[in-house]
């Protein structure tokens, strides 16, 4: 019957972590102001910045000033943490 009752607690624990993960990721959508592809950094029209985007992190080719993009990332206290997607808009 412990075992049974750990195991059910130990399911309440994950699925909170995971659910507690998901709410973690946050994003923007705006419009891009600038990009630069050398440095990888892109700035859009509300003033965020993300600089030196890392290379894992794929980017529309077609990436221009005045598109509308969504940048998904985990944020932190001290801004951005880890960025997960940047993604053009229709």
């Amino acid at each position: 019957m412990t075992l049974r009752a750990f195991s059910q607690v130990g399911l309440v624990a994950a699925a909170l972590l995971v659910s507690g993960l998901a709410q973690a990721a946050d994003f923007v959508t705006s419009r891009v102001k600038s990009w630069d592809p050398v440095s990888r950094t892109l700035v859009l029209t509300d003033k965020t910045q993300f600089q030196a985007i890392p290379s894992d992190i794929i980017l529309p080719d077609a990436i221009q000033a005045g598109q509308t993009v969504t940048v998904s990332y985990i944020g932190s206290e001290d801004g951005v943490s880890k960025l997960l997607s940047i993604r053009i808009q229709p």
